[in-house]
This record gives C-alpha cells, structure tokens and sequence, in this order.
C-alpha cells in the first residue's frame, strides 16, 4: 500500500533521510501499519475484553491473532484470520473456569466471536486458552491458567494473495466467506499452504478494544499501536493456524524512532531490538484522580511488549533489559514522582510502595504486564486492583504532604539502582535509553449523589506520554 505521499515527504525531509521507499519498521502515527499492539486485556473482576481488526484496503489479507499471558508473555490463544477486501474481525475475551486436564477449575479466559470472517479451526463460540506454553515454563509451581487472566494480544499480517484464496474468503452478498472450508483443507493435510497464491504484505490495518465491566456499566477503549513496514521489502511469513510464528522478532532490522519532531533510523541485531526501540522510554508520564467523593479510582497498565524475546530461555539478558526470566519474575527498577496540582512534589520511597523492595533499592516493576494503583495516604494495598482486578500489582501511596492529595501526575523513570540507564543498543545509528513500554492510566467514578436513587458511573482511559532519550 502506498504512503501518503506528504507524510513520507516531510519525514524524509525532516530527519534528511534518503531512499524512503524501503522505509524501515516504524510506529505509524496514522494508525494503520502491518503490525497492531493491544497493550492490555482482562478478564479479572467480572470484565469483558472487546476488539476488532479492521481491513482497510482492497486486498485478501491473511492475519495471525495472538493472546499473551502477563507474566512472561507466552501465547495463550493464537489462531488465523482471513479478511476479504475491507473486512472487519471482532472478537471478546471473557472469563472462564479451565477444564484443560492439569488445570481443571483454575481462573481462566475464554475467546468468543460471531463474526463470520473465516477463522479456520478456531471454536467461534467459545475457545478456553490453553496452558501449553505456560505448562513449559521454567518454575515448578508458576504454572495456573490464572496468569492467563490479564495480559496483551497482537495482529501480525502474514500476507496477501492473488489466486483462489480471493474468492474463498470473499463474503459476497451473503456475507459469508464463499469458501472457508478449502482454506482450513489446505492447512488441514499438513503444515503448508499448498494453494501457494501469496503475494507481499500491503498494511493498512487498524484496529481497537474495550474494556467493559457489564455489571457496572463501564467502558475503557483504546486503539491499537500500529507498526508499518513490519516485513522487509514486505515479504511476510504464512503461518498454519496454532504455529507460533510469525512473532515480532521477525521483522526488519532497521527502526525509525522519532525523537524531537525528527525521523531517527538506526539498525539492530535483531528484528526483536528492532521493535523494542520503537518502544522505548527514558520516562512516562500521565494523571491520577483519586477523589474520594465520587470514590475515584487509578491504575496504570505498564506492559513491556517485546521483553519475552529479551529475558525468556537466554544465558543473559538482552539488553535493555538485564534480568533474565526465573519462572517467576524478571524484575527491573523504575523510579517513581509524584506532583500534585498544587506543585508539591515527592518521590516514592520504599515505604510509600507496596510490594515493599529491599532496601537501599528502588521499587521493581517484575513481570510483561504491570497493574500500578494509585492509593490515598492510609489507604491499604489489596491483593488485586480494584478496576482491573489483577494480580500483577504495584500499588503506590500518593503525596503526604500536598496540599491536594486527590489528583496530581506521576513521572516513570527507567534506571537502575546507581543510577545506570538500561539501553538498546543499535549496530548502527543511535542507541535507545530506557525500556520499552508501552499502556495507559484508567480512571473509574462513582457518583451516588448524580440524583434521587441514583448511582453514575464514569471511567476513562489516558495512554502514557513518554520522553525518548538517544544516545
């Protein structure tokens, strides 16, 4: 698909970059790309996970759709989507108890859809996730599907077609795939795709989620990260449906970040560091609101998308990340300020952070994805957040000494304890401070006085602002 001819103008331009027509991997602003990230899903605390997939180009396009556990990103759910010429996919994630042998009557989630785009093998009305990365983790005892309850998922195009495959997934006037039968066929003998009519992979993929708590009558969306020029030269990789691959180490080498208003290229060793420094912060920053008169609530969702390639079965940490994965945890140190709307400032030490790091170190965020709630002074940590309801809890304690505790905003900075800044490191051109990152804050109210026998909910959802440093 082509770029909008302005855009890549002014890129080229501003960052003096030539021969932009084999663009390199890059967090599209636009929206659309070859790649989406979802930063977060959750089935805890009676919430739904809503989200869609949207085709916006003419092309038959084959995507692989991902479900990944928050500890140590391990796949929970992965199966095959044929989109037709400006399809749409729509799925929902919700909770459920395991009946997977092993795992019998653990917390679990549950993937439902009734869209009628072909999904070959895939159980629309109701696939459970499977424990079967998680069984071979490395920690005896870290093994329930309760991991499986919040976490990120993404959409990775693996390609186009230009043969029969158009017309079986093409909906018609029925709208319903003309044939999705032969492409599950195809798969169905063995682990190719015989019918062999791919061709390049084109982009222009967007995509959302909502987070839906039905009981309280609350939703939380956000839209996907895209990532454009994924595939070098746009060659793509066709997967059978269940394989693990085609993964976000695949893509090109080459990343451009941009930093200050301008397009930055650098080249990594691998396509995994590639896609890290599109997401790496030295900082991030957002908002909390904890009125207590309308019992205002905060969490920030901190998820790390790439850290598994990073820490997961290697003799060392691939950096920027420098704990390796034990089987359950790999924990790195952020520092933590706080300034409420008053200007008053302070830093969170180890006694306002719960759970509490040794001392002399700094707090420790330990897993893929990360729930931070915000609490008032005197406040007590719960086992689980009290939006999202998850387990992988920080929990912070707002500004004593300001003059407006309720509300104020937080700086995340990425250091080590003596102050070393984690870096991923380029072959070739600039080097990344800090890690990658990528979420959001929510924030959740309940009015009780909105009117005579009246209860108001209100929530809403705040992706984090964040400070590129290169070096």
């Amino acid at each position: 698909m082509k770029k909008n001819k302005l855009t890549m103008a002014v890129v080229a331009g501003i960052a003096g970059v030539a021969g932009m027509a084999n663009a390199a991997q890059y967090v599209n602003p636009e929206g659309h790309g070859q790649v989406l990230i979802y930063p977060y899903y959750s089935v805890n605390n009676g919430l739904n996970t809503l989200y869609s997939v949207v085709n916006t180009t003419a092309d038959t396009k084959a995507v692989k759709v991902r479900f990944l556990e928050g500890e140590n990103t391990l796949e929970v759910l992965d199966f095959n989507v044929y989109l037709s010429a400006y399809d749409v996919w729509t799925g929902a994630l919700g909770p459920f108890t395991s009946t997977i042998a092993g795992h019998v009557g653990e917390p679990s989630g549950v993937h439902v859809s009734s869209d009628t785009s072909c999904a070959p093998f895939l159980n629309k009305a109701g696939q459970e996730f499977l424990p079967y990365t998680i069984d071979e983790d490395d920690a005896t005892g870290n093994t329930s599907m309760r991991r499986s309850t919040d976490g990120h998922f993404e959409v990775l195009e693996m390609a186009t077609f230009i043969g029969p495959t158009i017309g079986w997934a093409d909906h018609g006037a029925t709208g319903v795939p003309a044939n999705c039968g032969a492409i599950q066929a195809d798969w169905d003998d063995n682990n190719f795709y015989d019918t062999a009519d791919e061709d390049l992979v084109t982009g222009g993929l967007f995509g959302s989620a909502s987070i839906v708590n039905v009981a309280e009558g609350l939703a939380m969306t956000y839209d996907a990260i895209a990532i454009d020029e994924f595939w070098t030269g746009g060659v793509g990789s066709h997967s059978e449906p269940g394989s693990l691959l085609p993964s976000l180490a695949q893509g090109d080498l080459e990343a451009i970040v941009f930093q200050n208003g301008a397009a930055v290229s650098s080249t990594f060793l691998s396509g995994a560091e590639a896609v890290s420094a599109l997401f790496t912060k030295q900082a991030i920053y957002n908002e909390y609101a904890l009125d207590s008169i309308v019992n205002g609530k905060t969490e920030w969702v901190i998820t790390f998308p790439t850290k598994n390639f990073h820490v997961d079965e290697v003799v060392s940490a691939i950096p920027p990340f420098v704990n390796t994965w034990n089987g359950s945890a790999s924990c790195h140190e952020f520092q933590l300020t706080m300034w409420d709307r008053e200007e008053q400032e302070e830093t969170v030490s180890t006694g306002g952070v719960s759970p509490r790091p040794p001392a002399g170190e700094n707090p420790q965020l330990c897993l893929e994805v990360n729930v931070v709630e915000f609490i008032l002074p005197g406040g007590v940590a719960g086992a689980e957040s009290s939006i999202m309801g998850s387990d992988n809890l920080v929990t912070v304690t707002t500004p004593s000494i300001a003059h407006a505790t309720e509300n104020g905003w937080a700086r995340m900075e990425f250091n080590d304890d003596d102050g070393t800044a984690y870096v991923t490191s380029a072959i070739a051109g600039a080097d990344y401070v800090g890690l990658p990152v990528v979420g959001f804050a929510a924030q959740q109210f309940s009015n009780g006085g909105a009117g005579a026998g009246l209860l108001a909910q209100y929530a809403g959802l705040f992706v984090h602002k964040g400070r590129v440093v290169s070096q």
